[in-house]
């Protein structure tokens, strides 16, 4: 049997959905390697480390730990057989043994340098990823199995190296800048969503759903990650913060009240997922898309994205509105390939039914803070206006009720174009801010709120020093100059 070297193509470029997945791919390793240093005493957790530097003037990016590293005899094997890890999946978040060639599609040359504690050398092995974009060119060359490709494309030396020393290191060299992999806002609003990291300590609530997940058996893991862009390095933390802005009406700060935690169990009884999330006012969706949505992290690795639990809310919509995480226990819970959900098996059908009945817990605290509120509200007042063009009318003062939470029981069907409701509606509510009480001003659609609120001072001076008529004049004249 031969296997067809394109299938490279499918382990490469099309594996990921996000070039960015690269990153989480090569961390998921290191923290491997650094739990496995930690258990065996050859690094403390503490002097645990993992640095991504990107040198944005060579298109340069490396990913370094000083975890356990790869002793000589097997490194060559280990970074060149696909598929194939002695790695198991019960206690390392990387066992595929496919996660390495993440880099190979969006680089000229990918490196891996290693060297394990004991060993006075270190292996380096080299992916010529330029030559392979050209092997893979239908009919631009005569190898046709992986095996051959691979050959042809893989460079292996060996260096001296300090016995101390244990290490791994990946090296992309002249990335494709289209990737936007050296981009810095890019690469961080990646990391601080996808990677193990921990809470900032200005994330106040941090160290109470530590407490709390801990009080239930469950402690996060998190690691030293730093990331240095040309020179400039800065240690890196999850999102998450004291106050958000939340529906994309009104946009107001909604503070977090508390931290609850919930344990998942499936039909056994038995936890399979512990999960924390934000008691918050709910005053809608939570703006900020590196905050927001209730999140999947398996060993605190993010699988999916913002949205993967959407789904499972009865209204999708709601899953928006929250800030949590749930942190999958059960072994029998398997990341697929692409780590965008889990493998469709027996337990991943018990985690999702789980995961839904969690979620209406959720939703009914929504719903519940929606009445609240909307019972406290007074009738909205209905002015009359002989003017047509005076917004200070029914529908105007209307606006001043509306917020996501007062649509809450909307159709399915109004749901669907809410987002153009929206807009509508915030750009109503500015024309209603932008009021005053010179006609002449508000109908004129060019000024600025700034300016009007001065005009609006200037004709109240003129009002106050002249007669009505004199002072509708003077206000017409220089309300028409603009």
């Amino acid at each position: 049997m031969v296997v067809g070297k394109y299938t490279l193509e499918s382990l490469t470029n099309g594996m990921y959905s996000s070039p960015f997945d690269l990153y989480r791919e090569y961390i998921q390793n290191s923290v491997d390697s650094i739990d496995s240093a930690i258990d065996k005493g050859i690094v403390l957790k503490d002097n645990a480390k993992i640095e991504i530097f990107i040198d944005t003037k060579n298109n340069t990016i490396k990913i370094a730990d000083n975890g356990c590293g790869i002793a000589k005899d097997s490194a060559t094997s280990t970074l060149i057989d696909i598929g194939n890890s002695n790695k198991s999946r019960n206690s390392n978040r990387g066992f595929r043994g496919i996660g390495r060639l993440a880099g190979l599609g969006y680089c000229d040359m990918l490196t891996f340098t290693t060297s394990a504690v004991g060993e006075s050398c270190k292996t380096v092995v080299k992916y010529n990823a330029a030559l392979l974009k050209d092997l893979l060119i239908p009919g631009n060359s005569n190898e046709k199995s992986i095996f051959e490709v691979i050959e042809a494309v893989v460079d292996i030396k060996i260096y001296p190296e300090k016995e101390s020393n244990h290490f791994f290191e990946v090296e992309l060299s002249n990335v494709d800048s289209s990737s936007k992999l050296t981009k810095y806002n890019d690469v961080k609003d990646y990391l601080i969503q996808h990677a193990p990291l921990p809470f900032s300590n200005d994330f106040k609530w941090g160290s109470v759903i530590d407490k709390k997940m801990e009080l239930n058996g469950y402690v996060i893991p998190s690691y030293n990650i730093s990331l240095n862009v040309d020179g400039n390095e800065e240690v890196l933390f999850k999102s998450y913060c004291d106050c958000v802005i939340s529906d994309r009406i009104k946009k107001v700060e909604d503070k977090i009240n508390d931290i609850a935690v919930a344990l998942l169990k499936n039909n056994d009884n038995e936890t399979i997922a512990v999960a924390w999330y934000a008691n918050t006012n709910c005053y809608g969706t939570i703006l900020n898309k590196s905050q927001k949505g209730l999140r999947i992290r398996q060993g605190n690795i993010l699988i999916g994205d913002n949205q993967t639990c959407g789904s499972l809310f009865k209204e999708e919509r709601f899953n928006g509105w929250v800030l949590g995480e749930i942190h999958v226990l059960d072994n029998n819970l398997i990341a697929n390939s692409r780590r965008d959900n889990f493998e469709k098996n027996e337990a991943y059908y018990s985690f999702e039914n789980a995961v839904k009945d969690f979620t209406l817990v959720i939703s009914k605290e929504i719903r519940h803070y929606s009445y609240a509120r909307n019972l406290k509200k007074d009738k909205r007042v209905i002015v009359e206006s002989d003017d047509e063009n005076n917004l200070l009318t029914e529908d105007v003062f209307f606006t001043s009720d509306i917020d996501e939470c007062s649509l809450i029981d909307a159709p399915e069907s109004e749901i669907v174009a809410e987002n153009d409701f929206f807009d509508k509606l915030s750009m109503l509510i500015n024309k209603k801010n932008m009021q005053t009480k010179y006609n002449a001003l508000n109908i004129n659609d060019k000024l600025t709120s700034e300016q009007r609120k001065t005009l609006e001072r200037v004709f109240d001076l003129i009002s106050s020093n002249y007669s009505k008529k004199s002072a509708d004049k003077f206000i017409n004249i220089i309300a028409s100059d603009f």
